[in-house]
This record gives structure tokens, sequence and C-alpha cells, in this order.
């Protein structure tokens, strides 16, 4: 029987600068969709967030996502910061709920973790290894683009792990980590690991 792929959107949330990444999971297979960086222009509060929300919903209309994933908020010691990324989040959020996509949730470490094996990556080893995992080696990724389509991978590993996506039984060509369903998720954390080492990242 064939496998229908699975397409996840990314979202890297800013009231100044939004991540998205759509990629496309078969298994033992990763593809990149589209990807790009929503430049939110100066204005009022709610015309930012308009602006999100909207540009989100094409991103979404032209590229057929079926569930997505969004970086959870970083609490830091300037609570107005936090609170603007909070109503960012919630644009986002509100654009793939308006189109009936599951949207999951991802601390900044669980993502770091996810691609790299390592919870405390730093954006370039981000970006090499998002690179790396989609054959992306000549192409150019910005931080928040990187981070967008780090957190749609986060998802299909987290799916892998649940045994709820097809998986294989060990590395495909992309280099994407799979297990056997039911494996433990420090299994899958492992074969990362290696590939992380066997990139010299």
């Amino acid at each position: 029987m064939e496998t229908t792929a699975i397409r996840i959107l990314g979202i890297d949330p800013g009231l100044n600068h939004t991540g998205y990444g759509v990629i496309s999971y078969l298994p033992g297979k990763l593809s990149l969709i589209s990807s790009g960086v929503l430049d939110v222009p100066k204005g009022e509060l709610y015309e930012r967030l308009a602006y999100i929300y909207k540009g989100l919903e094409k991103v979404i209309v032209e590229t057929g996502p079926t569930v997505s994933a969004i970086e959870k908020t970083f609490l830091n010691t300037n609570a107005q910061s936090s609170m603007l990324l909070s109503h960012a989040r919630g644009a986002a959020i509100c654009a793939a709920a308006t189109h009936g996509l599951e949207c999951r949730e991802f601390s900044t470490r669980e993502i770091k973790k996810s691609v790299t094996g390592y919870g405390a990556a730093d954006k370039v080893q981000i970006q090499e290894m998002v690179r790396k995992l989609l054959s992306l080696e000549d192409q150019k990724l910005s931080p928040d683009e990187a981070d967008a389509i780090a957190t749609a991978i986060c998802f299909a590993n987290t799916k892998i792990i649940l045994g709820i996506l097809p998986v294989q039984k060990k590395i495909g060509s992309s280099g994407t980590a799979t297990a056997r369903k039911g494996s433990s998720s420090s299994r899958v954390r492992s074969e990362w690991t290696k590939l992380v080492k066997s990139q010299k990242l």
C-alpha cells in the first residue's frame, strides 16, 4: 500500500520576523516544500499581528500542510518582550487553527535536541543540520527560517517516537533518524547523537 506523505508547517514566531518552513515526510525521507521569513512592517500591534496571520494563511493555502508546529515562548527577564512574542504566537496559532491544522508546541530545547541531538545547540549548528537533513547544502537559510524548519522536523520526530507515523528501521538516505514502532525516545536520541558526531558539528 502506498504511503501518503505528511506535510508539516513549522513556525518560528516573532513580532518583527516570523519564520516558516513546510516539509514533506515519508518513511526515511524529509524534503523541503517551502520556507521563508515574514518581515513584519512597523506599525500598531494589531496591524503587525494581522500581517503575521495573513502571511501564514497565504503559506497554508499555497502549500497545503496537514499539521503544524510552533516554538513555545521563551520566558526571559524582559516581561514586555515575552508578552509581545506571545501575541505573535497567538496570531500564528490562529492562522493554523482557522485552517483546521493541529498546532503542536515545542520548547526551544526540545527542537534543538530533536534536530542536532544537543539541547543547547547554537543557531549555526541548527542551520547546518537542517541543511544536511534536507540535502540543502548549497542553499542559504536565515536563522528564523532554519528554526522554523527545525520545528517542523521536531514534530515529525515526535510522531515517529509515538508510533503515529510510518517509519523504517535505520537512518535513511536523507539522514533522518527513525526507529521501529514502540522504540524509546532515548534510542532515537542516540541515533541523532551519532549522526551529529559523524557530521562533526
